[in-house]
């Protein structure tokens, strides 16, 4: 990983829904020293990617996005029309990712987010999900975009939730621009410690969410961050790293912002404070290193 790595931020760190009205993020996030901002697509219809490229390049700021998937899109879905549903909205999440000028949609691109089930999803489920994601792919290869799929605790997603399972969903789809987004904050539930899912994901890591525990302040939880940057230096991850935090509850992504304290005293300070700490972090272990 590189001494001093390319930190992005996702957008809901400072508004709880995007849309054109919160342009200036990209220029806030700017004087923050980050070097790129994560637009949600979750209200994909409000998501204007001409608006988004013109301020960003004027920012000089780079831009990546992510996505949550609908209950009527489900790739894992029962229903034909609802795969073939998911097939066509990242189908558009390619096309609004490319048209904004970035190359990388992550989040939780393979199953709806926030369905349950009442007992352990079978093959068939991954199966479904790996035959909607082959055709997501191929689409968004031929817009020079990567999708990647990222493991999500076992209260907001029920099909992967590990960075091996992740690996088995890659290795089922099968296409190579198909990476995986690892997010501290749902391996502080899920894994067993915060270095081996990085080994595990290896080469196939193409984002990495820096989330505390609690979603709060990055250094004011229990995540494990020497560990967490061990195994970044270890792979020599060149991708972008970023603060995910929420600035309220956002009603695009309520299955996964059930908060209902401040996690800290401004988003600003989150970020202000988080960044700093985060640096540091990297600094220190790539000495060590």
């Amino acid at each position: 990983m590189p001494a001093d790595p390319r930190y992005a931020v996702h957008a809901y760190a400072w508004t709880s829904s995007w849309s054109n009205d919160r342009l200036d993020i990209l220029d806030h996030a700017k004087s923050f020293g980050l070097d790129a901002v994560e637009i949600p697509l979750m209200e994909i219809d409000r998501v204007d990617p001409a608006a988004i490229r013109e301020r960003a390049e004027a920012a000089g700021i780079g831009l990546c996005t992510s996505v949550a998937m609908p209950m009527d899109a489900d790739p894992t879905g029962d229903e034909e029309a609802s795969r073939a549903a998911a097939v066509a909205f990242l189908r558009r999440c390619s096309e609004l990712t490319a048209a904004m000028g970035a190359g990388l949609l992550g989040g939780v691109t393979y199953a709806a987010h926030g369905r349950m089930l009442d007992e352990r999803p079978t093959r068939v489920h991954m199966e479904r999900s790996a035959e909607v994601l082959r055709q997501a792919a191929r689409d968004a290869a031929a817009l020079g975009v990567t999708i990647a799929i990222e493991p999500c605790n076992r209260y907001e997603v029920f099909l992967v939730n590990t960075a091996a399972q992740a690996v088995e969903l890659a290795d089922l789809i099968g296409e190579d621009n198909v990476g995986i987004h690892l997010d501290t904050y749902h391996m502080n539930i899920e894994e067993e410690d915060f270095e081996t899912p990085v080994h595990v994901a290896g080469e196939r890591l193409v984002h990495f969410h820096l989330s505390e525990s609690h979603r709060g302040v990055p250094g004011r939880g229990v995540v494990d961050w020497a560990a967490v940057m061990r195994g970044l230096n270890a792979i020599d991850y060149r991708g972008l790293v970023g603060l995910e935090a929420f600035e309220d509850m956002s009603p695009a992504m309520r299955a996964a912002t059930r908060s209902w304290r401040d996690l800290a005293p401004s988003s600003d300070e989150l970020v202000r404070e988080g960044l700093a700490y985060l640096r540091g972090v990297q600094r220190a272990t790539a000495v060590a290193a």
